[in-house]
């Protein structure tokens, strides 16, 4: 890439998209797999750790295989998952997930393509958004892996009926809120301002030509109060800046991440009590704990503790232990017609803000 190439993607902001794009990817499209469980948030050696203690659900932790993300964190994963050129691969699929970047264009996400998202039900053969009817609002605001493992069986279960042949599950532990530490995690408890960046254009705007000196400095004075308050809030519910802050000691970050995957395993493990086929376990993104200056998961970041996540295989033998019931009107699902706003504060309950 020449110079003047380089200097055009950092002026129109894509260089991050650039730079993302030299890391070798695997689009989950060329893995072999009936259900795929998309885990996320999930860092390989976390996999592999969980794996060593004898997880039911994982091979052993020479069986947890990696491959490179396409993205590093979740809008850009969708953004390239389900581009375009595997429209054929997703006609046949149903999609189950737990994450609302599913509904949202992301036009503050750079690296993303603005083709792709939000996703549409036309996009799938099967589309069933779990996170607008089951999220949670308890000691943490998320969505629990269970409503998503009983789509997910109830699909695969009458896949021949719903013309598909795979399940995609996007569950969203192990990323924060961690269940084993509510206290770290306050603020907005729904859904209204996850992943929405806003710039203040709803206010009404002032001249400071207008202002007294007097007013002009108490006016700067508040607005540098509220712009640290904002530095807080912004992190308030992102474990990794707190560790990177020295707001939590590592050791504890590191067990209730550990506590968020083991959640989210153990209905796995339900999983593939209930299905049989091939059920493979990876991640849209890793998270990185201070490798090459980089804390959280920021999206165009080619970086391994990102990029390289999980990949294993285990076989599921439909055992009958559950008998769920397909999710209500799971074809007229309709992203457009459900309450948006809503969307915004569950994302913030996530940590995107």
């Amino acid at each position: 890439m020449d110079f003047a190439t380089v200097s055009g993607k950092i002026a129109t902001g894509r260089i991050g998209y650039t730079l993302s794009q030299l890391v070798p990817a695997t689009p989950i499209w060329e893995r072999e797999w009936d259900v795929c469980c998309v885990l996320d948030g999930c860092r390989l050696d976390l996999m592999r750790e969980v794996a060593r203690a004898g997880h039911p659900a994982l091979p052993d932790a020479d069986g947890v295989d990696s491959l490179w993300s396409v993205g590093s964190q979740s809008a850009e994963w969708m953004d390239r998952t389900f581009a375009p050129q595997y429209r054929e691969e997703m006609a046949r699929t149903a999609y189950v997930t737990g994450n609302p970047f599913s509904s949202q264009p992301c036009e503050h996400i750079l690296v993303t393509s603005d083709e792709v998202l939000p996703l549409e039900a036309d996009d799938f053969g099967v589309f069933h958004e779990a996170w607008r009817e089951e999220w949670v609002d308890d000691d943490i605001s998320t969505i629990p892996p269970d409503p998503l493992t009983d789509a997910a069986i109830a699909i695969w279960r009458n896949r021949a009926e719903l013309g598909v042949d795979r399940v995609l599950i996007h569950y969203m532990q192990p990323h924060a809120p961690f269940r084993s530490q509510p206290g770290w995690f306050f603020g907005s408890a729904d859904i209204e301002h996850w992943g929405q960046f806003t710039d203040g254009d709803d206010e009404e705007e002032i001249d400071l030509a207008d202002l007294e000196p007097e007013e002009r400095e108490a006016l700067e004075a508040l607005a540098e109060a509220e712009a640290e308050e904002d530095d807080d809030t912004d992190s308030m519910n992102d474990p990794w800046i707190k560790l990177r802050n020295g707001e939590l000691s590592y050791d504890a970050v590191w067990a209730a991440y550990r506590d968020n995957l083991e959640w989210v395993l153990d209905d796995v493990a339900r999983l593939l009590a209930n299905c049989d086929g091939r059920v493979a376990m990876t991640s849209d993104h890793g998270n990185a704990i201070g490798e090459f200056g980089v804390w959280s998961h920021p999206p165009g970041t080619p970086v391994p503790a990102l990029r390289r996540v999980p990949w294993a295989v285990s076989e599921g033998q439909d055992r009958g232990t559950c008998d769920p019931a397909l999710p209500d009107g799971l074809r007229d699902d309709d992203p457009a017609s459900a309450n948006e706003p809503a969307v915004e504060s569950r994302l913030e309950a996530l940590g995107y803000r």
